[in-house]
C-alpha cells in the first residue's frame, strides 16, 4: 500500500499523493470557514485601520494672510514703477570757479510700496546743458545693462554721486572732448524711468 506500483518511477506517485492530500486540506478548511458565518465583515474589520491609526489632520485651516501682507508681498516681488520714484538733484556748490570740479548727486526715493529697483548702468541717465548745446550726457558712453534688482523698501533712497571734470563728452567716449566754457549750465537726470527736476549751476573763469 504504501509501495507504489506502476510502470513510472516512485517518486511520480508520491508526488500524486502529496498534492492529493494538500487538496484535501484546503478543503476541509474552508468548508469550517464557511460554517463558521466569519463572512468578509469580520476580514474587513480587521484589514481596515483603528480610529487612533489614522493620522491626525487638522480640521481649521492654517490662517490666510491678510490683505495687507498679501499686497506688500506682491509689491515686493513687482518692480518699481516710475511714478512711485522721486529723483532729487543737487549740485556740491552753485557756482565753480577754475580748476573746481562739479560734483553732483541724485538721490532716488522709493514712494510707493516696496519693490525691485534696478541696478544696471544703463537705467541712469545723466546730461548737462547749455542753452540748448548738450554739453555733456551718459548717453554718449557705452552703458551696461547688466545689474541686479534690488528689493527698494518703501521710503527708502538710494543716492548716486556723479562727477565731472568739466570735458564735453564724445560719440563712444573714446576721447574727452574740449573744455567746458565759463556759463551757466543745467544737469538732468533720469534714474530708472523718473526724472528729477534740473539743477542750474554756474563755470566762472
Amino acid at each position: 500500500m504504501l509501495q507504489p506500483v506502476g510502470s513510472r518511477p516512485p517518486r511520480v506517485y508520491w508526488a500524486r499523493r502529496l498534492f492529493l492530500l494538500v487538496a484535501g486540506f484546503v478543503i476541509l478548511v474552508l468548508a469550517a470557514h464557511a460554517c463558521g458565518g466569519g463572512g468578509s465583515a469580520r476580514g474587513d474589520a480587521r484589514l481596515r485601520p483603528r480610529a487612533d491609526q489614522q493620522p491626525l489632520v487638522s480640521s481649521s485651516p492654517s490662517p490666510a494672510p491678510s490683505s495687507t501682507t498679501a499686497a506688500a508681498v506682491a509689491a515686493a516681488a513687482a518692480r518699481c514703477r516710475p511714478r512711485d520714484l522721486t529723483v532729487t538733484v543737487t549740485a556740491d556748490a552753485t557756482t565753480y570757479p577754475r580748476g573746481v570740479d562739479p560734483r553732483f548727486t541724485a538721490v532716488v526715493r522709493n514712494a510707493g510700496a516696496a519693490c525691485r529697483f534696478p541696478t544696471a548702468l544703463s537705467t541712469r541717465s545723466w546730461r548737462i546743458l547749455s542753452g540748448a548745446d548738450e554739453v555733456w550726457a551718459t548717453a554718449d558712453c557705452a552703458r551696461s545693462t547688466a545689474g541686479k534688482r534690488v528689493r527698494l523698501a518703501a521710503h527708502e533712497q538710494i543716492a548716486y554721486v556723479l562727477p565731472w571734470d568739466r570735458f564735453r563728452s564724445t560719440p563712444g567716449c573714446a576721447v574727452a572732448g574740449a573744455p567746458a566754457q565759463a556759463g551757466t549750465y543745467r544737469l538732468y537726470v533720469t534714474v530708472a524711468g523718473a526724472s528729477g527736476r534740473p539743477v542750474v549751476f554756474h563755470l566762472a573763469d
